[in-house]
């Protein structure tokens, strides 16, 4: 079975600037997804924050185009309510980031992908956090 993993805003936002530092390392990662070696995951809101993000960068029919390319690729997970509920009760200080990880952790992914060095820092139970290149290195082995 393929590793499942859930990418986090900053992920996409690196592959789609390569003025970032981890642009290579999410051209990787994409490329991993591309061949089916991982199978990914992101939230709702992980495309409407992107998107809202990326509208001083990049025009809506280049967004609209990647939007429903990466949707090909990438599973998009609803929240709930009860997921909602439990991330509330996470001890996180960005709730953006406990709502998050609760998506994740529900559905049952491998891997906690992301380059916020703040969200690095904290400690996540049942899912290993990593950044890009720690999850390639993991792979390559």
């Amino acid at each position: 079975m393929a590793t499942r993993i859930f990418l986090d805003t900053n992920i996409i936002l690196d592959l789609l600037d390569n003025q970032r530092e981890c642009h290579k390392e999410a051209v990787l990662l994409f490329n991993l997804i591309d061949n089916g070696e991982v199978m990914a995951f992101f939230s709702e809101s992980v495309v409407a924050t992107t998107d809202y993000i990326l509208q001083k960068l990049l025009s809506k029919d280049f967004r609209t185009e990647f939007f429903r390319e990466i949707s090909r690729k990438i599973q998009i997970l609803p929240c709930s309510n009860m997921i909602l509920d439990r991330a509330l009760s996470l001890e996180f200080e960005d709730f953006e980031d406990a709502l998050l990880f609760q998506l994740a952790l529900e559905n049952k992914v491998d891997f906690f992908i992301t380059n916020d060095k703040k969200l690095l820092n904290s400690t996540l139970k049942g899912i290993q956090l990593v950044r890009a290149e720690q999850f390639l290195n993991i792979k390559s082995k």
